[in-house]
């Protein structure tokens, strides 16, 4: 004889402030549970058999009562959608746990986790398709089916993985007075840096992270580069050297109007920009090096077409809707052995790759998924999720 399943609650929000919170319950007692909690603001009383995907708003709680919105989202999963301070969720669920329920965190599964995390609308639709079942049954058809056509799509979108979670980091780099401060200051479109006349104002580095056609981006000011005697600006400048080395990419800005920083360093991840093109008249435009943008942080001439540039050097083959991609970088390195397996002619050996990583490529079984998007989340990619904070810079 089988053991019933317990009744679990769990905080589907993640832990922090915010205005409101969910909790689920979910398990056989979960519709009793709220019977007993909850008093809808019309005085009547609730059905003794729950009413899926209807909604509810009342009071919540014995002990402690706050207003909630309560949605019966399945036969045994009621949602409490209630106001977000971090104590009062954890007195709600300690309520529960007093009337004999466990405690199940929701957050463990790399999904969940990123979900959480996404800093803006393109990020979560890309999540959400993996959350539909994109990467697992890519993986599937490879192991199943043997479809090459499945494990290129897989090897082709695997180098995203390391920037669901992490902003792509791009330096700003070049001769003290070019103008690196009042780009990054643009860019952001608030000050985000000092700026002064004086060569060696920036010492440590000074990043904001921004969204580019929803694709998240940290923007690094560093120090800028010269031979110095002075220890603390030599040391601003060592850690500049490290960033160029760091950076996924590197935006090495000159002064158009005066020369300085038109030698670019042998880096093979660098764009030339020519700032201050507001002070060269026209005609001397043609004289630049053709590989460089010509830009006014001050005017703003030129910036659109930086950001688009930006964004075509750090994410070339932006995945469509529906696109398997690999959503955590273990699951990437797989794929990518995989796929060097494949090419060197050894089919078992890549799908044995994946099979052994099927498991988390899955979404998590008997997990309800508060919100449900559909592949129309992604029209509007540029737009960012006001969560996260980031200022959205959309190319145009």
């Amino acid at each position: 004889m089988s053991t019933p399943s317990p009744t679990t609650v769990s905080v589907l929000t993640p832990p922090g402030m915010g205005a409101v919170a969910t909790i689920a319950v979910q398990g056989p007692h979960a519709w009793a549970l709220a019977r007993h909690f909850f008093q809808p603001a019309s005085g009547k009383p609730l059905p003794e058999t729950p009413p899926l995907y209807r909604y509810y708003f009342g009071r919540w709680g014995k002990k402690l009562v706050d207003e909630v919105i309560m949605a019966i989202t399945g036969p045994h999963t009621v949602e409490i959608h209630c106001h977000g301070g971090v104590r009062l969720v954890r007195c709600l669920v300690e309520e529960l746990q007093a009337a004999g329920v466990e405690e199940k965190p929701a957050l463990t599964h790399p999904l969940l986790r990123l979900l959480a995390q996404a800093p803006t609308r393109r990020i979560a639709a890309i999540l959400l398709d993996q959350w539909h079942g994109a990467c697992a049954t890519a993986f599937r058809r490879v192991i199943d089916q043997q479809e090459p056509a499945a494990l290129a799509g897989l090897a082709r979108y695997a180098p995203l993985a390391h920037h669901l979670a992490e902003p792509w980091r791009v330096a700003i780099a070049g001769p003290p007075n070019v103008g690196k401060s009042s780009l990054l200051n643009a860019l952001a479109g608030y000050p985000r840096a000092i700026v002064s006349p004086v060569p060696g104002t920036t010492r440590d580095a000074v990043s904001v992270t921004l969204a580019f056609d929803g694709w998240p981006v940290q923007l690094i000011d560093t120090a800028g580069l010269r031979d110095t005697p002075e220890p603390l600006e030599a040391a601003g400048i060592a850690h500049a050297r490290q960033w160029l080395q760091q950076a996924d990419l590197v935006l090495w800005v000159a002064d158009a109007a005066h020369g300085d920083g038109l030698d670019v360093p042998p880096l093979d991840n660098a764009l030339l920009i020519l700032n201050k093109c507001d002070l060269v008249p026209a005609d001397r435009y043609s004289s630049y090096p053709p590989q460089g943008l010509l830009v006014s942080a001050t005017t703003g001439m030129g910036l659109d077409q930086l950001c688009n540039l930006l964004v075509e050097r750090l994410v070339p083959d932006p995945p469509p809707p529906g696109a398997p991609v690999p959503f955590t970088p273990t699951l990437a390195e797989a794929v990518q052995r995989a796929w060097h397996a494949w090419q060197q002619g050894d089919k078992a050996t890549a799908c044995q790759y994946l099979q052994d990583h099927l498991s988390q490529a899955e979404p998590p079984p008997d997990f309800f998924l508060p919100v449900r998007y559909t592949n129309n989340t992604r029209t509007d990619p540029s737009s960012v999720v006001s969560e996260a904070g980031l200022s959205d810079r959309t190319c145009k």
